[in-house]
C-alpha cells in the first residue's frame, strides 16, 4: 500500500472535528443544570404550544431529532446536543442543518472552539442574501379565492444594498398550503379541515409582486419590523433548518399569518404574538398585534396594475373609453385621429395600462402593440397631467374582525333589544379599509333578541357564512357579482340563499356602485321548503367623510305557492374612532323593521 494512503487512513478519524463523548456529556449536564428546555427561545425554536399542561408542536417531516421531539422539549434538546456534537458522517453535519439551534446553544453553553463546525455553504448563502431588515407585507383580500378571502401576510427579507427599485431583488418569505391543482368547493373544504400540508418558502420578491399585484390585482402594504440585524440573521437561520418540514394548513387557524407570527417569535421570544388567536388567525388582525407590540414602523403601499388601470379608466370620457377598447380589441390605433391631441394621449396611456394588466392575465405578450402605442404617445409630448391614484385607507385603520352589536328597534310593531356577535370579518355597511370594496364576508354571526312586550328571549338568527362580492363591469371586463348566505332563522329554521348578477360603478361624486342580481332564496328548510326566485337591486355608496349607505329592493316569487312578495331596505353607518353607529330599516312583505345599533 502506498505510504500516502497509509497516512490518509491514519488521519481519517481526526477529520471529524475532534468531538469527544466527555465534552458532549458536559454540554448535556450544563443544559440539565440550567433547565434549558424551559427557555422561551428554545420553545419558540420548536414551535411548541402548551395546552392542558402539555407541549405539542404541529411541525412534521424531518425537523425533530428525537422520536419524542414534537411533544417533549426536554428530550428534543438533549438529543439535539448529542447530534450537534457527534462525529456523524452525513452530507450536511447537524450543526449546518440546525443553524439556529447551534447559534442559540453557543450563547447558552460553554462550548469548546474545537467542537464548532464550519458551515461555508450556509454562511455563503446568507452572505449573498444579505438580509439585515425584515418587512411584513399585507396583501388585500380577494373574495374570488377561498384561500385569499381574508387577505394574506408574508415577509420581505431586505438587503440594504437593494435600494429603490432594486428592492424587487429582495426575497419574500412565505407560508402557504401545498394544494396542487385542487380548486372550488373541494379546495375550500380540505383547507378548512387541515388536509393540506403547509410549508415555508423563499422566492425573489419580484415574483411575489407579479403574483399579487399583477396577476391577482391585489394591492400590497409594507411595514418595516423593528428587529436588529442579529435577530433577522437568527430568523433566517431558523428558516433554513425548517427546510423539508411542514405542518397541517388550516385556512382559519394554522394559516399563513399564524405561521409568520410564530416565525417572528423565534427572533423576539419575549413577545407574545400568537396566544390571542385561539380560534382563528386573520391577517389584518395579526398586523394590529404587531402594531400593538410596537414592532411596526412606517407604511408604504404598492398599488396593483389593476389599480393603475382603474385610475386611467376613471379619467376617460365615453369617447376615449370606446377608442381604448377598439385599440385593445383590434390592435390598431386608427381611431385616434378623430380625437384632439390631449384625448389621444390619455387614450394611449390608458391602452398601455390595460395591456399591462392583460399580459399577466392572459399570460401573453403584446410587445409589438405596446411599442407602437409607446412611440405614438412619445410623439405627442408632455400634454397630460400626471396620473394620481386615490390614496387607500390604511388597513390598520379598519375595524377589528370581531364585532359586538348592541341594538334597539321594533319589528312588526314589537319592540326588542338585541345583541349580536360576529366572529369575522365585515358586512356591507362596515368600513372596508384594506378589503374588497362593497363586499360582505361574515363567518359565525349570532344574534339574540329580547322582545320587551312578550318578555321573551330568542336566538333570532345564526349566520354560518355570508358572502357578497361585487366587482364592477366595464367596457373591457364583465366579472360576475355573486352572493351566498347560509344560516338559521328563529327556531333554528335553516335557510340557504344565493344570487348572481352584475355590478357597475356609477359616475357620481361619492363612490357609488349599483348591483342587479337574479336571486334564489330557500326558507324553512327543516319543515316544508319554500324556494323563492326573484330580482334584487342594490345601490351602495360611501363618501369621503366615512358615511356609508346601502339601499336595496327585491321582488320574490314563492315557487311553491306562486305568491309574490316585495322587500325594501335602507341602511346608513358611520364611525367615530373605534365605534360604529348604524341605522337600518326594512319592509319585508309589508312587515316593517327599524333598528339602531352601536358596534364595537
Amino acid at each position: 500500500m502506498p505510504w500516502f494512503l497509509i497516512v490518509l487512513l491514519f488521519l481519517a478519524p481526526l477529520t471529524t472535528w475532534g468531538f469527544s463523548s466527555e465534552r458532549t456529556e458536559s454540554y448535556v449536564q450544563q443544559a440539565i443544570s440550567l433547565n434549558l428546555w424551559e427557555d422561551p427561545q428554545w420553545l419558540r425554536l420548536g414551535h411548541y404550544r402548551k395546552s392542558w399542561g402539555r407541549y405539542h408542536s404541529a411541525i412534521e417531516g424531518n425537523f425533530f431529532l428525537s422520536p419524542l421531539g414534537s411533544h417533549n422539549p426536554r428530550e428534543e434538546l438533549l438529543q439535539t446536543i448529542q447530534s450537534l456534537f457527534s462525529s456523524a458522517k452525513t452530507p450536511k453535519h447537524p450543526q449546518c442543518r440546525y443553524l439556529a439551534r447551534m447559534q442559540w446553544l453557543k450563547k447558552r453553553l460553554q462550548i469548546a472552539e474545537v467542537d464548532l463546525v464550519s458551515c461555508r455553504e450556509q454562511d455563503g448563502w446568507k452572505e449573498v442574501l444579505g438580509a439585515e431588515e425584515l418587512y411584513i407585507v399585507f396583501a388585500s383580500s380577494d373574495l374570488n379565492s377561498a384561500g385569499s378571502s381574508f387577505g394574506h401576510t408574508f415577509l420581505r427579507a431586505h438587503n440594504p444594498k437593494n435600494t429603490k427599485e432594486r428592492e424587487l431583488l429582495d426575497y419574500g418569505i412565505n407560508y402557504a398550503a401545498l394544494t396542487g391543482k385542487d380548486s372550488g368547493a373541494l379546495f375550500a373544504l380540505k383547507g378548512l379541515f387541515g388536509f393540506y400540508p403547509g410549508a415555508y418558502s423563499m422566492l425573489p420578491y419580484y415574483q411575489k409582486i407579479r403574483e399579487y399585484t399583477n396577476l391577482e390585482g391585489r394591492s400590497l402594504w409594507e411595514y418595516k419590523l423593528k428587529l436588529l440585524p442579529s435577530q433577522v440573521d437568527f430568523l433566517i437561520s431558523h428558516l433554513l433548518e425548517l427546510e423539508g418540514s411542514y405542518s397541517p394548513y388550516y385556512f382559519l387557524s394554522d394559516n399563513c399569518s399564524q405561521q409568520i407570527l410564530e416565525l417572528l417569535e423565534v427572533a423576539v421570544p419575549e413577545r407574545d404574538l400568537t396566544s390571542s388567536f385561539w380560534d382563528a388567525t386573520i391577517p389584518l388582525d395579526t398586523l394590529k398585534v404587531l402594531r400593538d407590540q410596537w414592532l411596526l414602523e412606517g407604511e408604504r403601499s404598492r398599488p396593483s396594475l389593476q389599480a393603475y388601470w382603474q385610475a386611467h379608466y376613471k379619467n376617460l370620457n365615453s369617447e376615449e373609453r370606446q377608442t381604448v377598447r377598439q385599440i385593445v380589441e383590434t390592435g390598431h390605433s386608427s381611431e385616434l385621429k378623430d380625437l384632439p391631441p390631449r384625448s389621444q394621449a390619455s387614450s394611449l396611456e390608458a391602452a398601455l395600462s390595460y395591456l399591462a394588466v392583460k399580459e399577466y392575465r392572459d399570460q401573453k405578450e403584446y410587445k409589438d402593440l405596446k411599442y407602437q402605442l409607446s412611440v405614438q404617445r412619445a410623439q405627442l409630448g408632455n400634454i397630460t397631467e400626471p396620473l394620481t391614484l386615490e390614496k387607500s385607507k390604511s388597513p390598520l385603520l379598519g375595524p377589528d374582525s370581531q364585532a359586538y352589536y348592541f341594538s334597539v328597534g321594533s319589528q312588526d310593531e314589537r319592540a326588542f333589544v338585541a345583541f349580536k356577535y360576529r366572529r369575522a370579518f365585515h358586512d356591507l355597511l362596515s368600513d372596508d379599509s384594506g378589503l374588497s370594496p362593497f363586499s360582505h364576508l361574515e363567518v359565525l354571526g349570532m344574534e339574540i333578541r329580547y322582545e320587551t312586550e312578550d318578555d321573551r328571549l330568542d336566538l333570532h338568527k345564526v349566520t354560518l357564512l355570508k358572502i357578497f362580492n361585487s366587482p364592477p363591469v366595464s367596457e373591457f371586463e364583465m366579472p360576475l357579482t355573486w352572493r351566498f348566505d347560509l344560516g338559521t332563522e328563529p327556531k333554528f329554521n335553516p335557510y340557504l340563499h344565493w344570487g348572481v348578477g352584475l355590478s357597475k360603478d356609477l359616475p357620481v361624486k361619492s363612490f357609488t356602485r349599483g348591483s342587479l342580481l337574479l336571486v334564489n332564496e330557500n326558507l324553512n328548510l327543516s319543515d316544508i321548503p319554500e324556494p323563492h326566485l326573484g330580482i334584487e337591486t342594490l345601490l351602495m355608496s360611501k363618501g369621503s367623510s366615512g358615511l356609508r349607505s346601502v339601499i336595496s329592493a327585491k321582488v320574490l316569487q314563492n315557487l311553491r305557492t306562486g305568491r309574490t312578495l316585495g322587500v325594501g331596505g335602507f341602511g346608513i353607518s358611520w364611525n367615530s374612532e373605534n365605534i360604529e353607529y348604524r341605522f337600518e330599516t326594512e319592509l319585508y312583505d309589508r312587515i316593517p323593521l327599524i333598528k339602531a345599533s352601536v358596534i364595537f
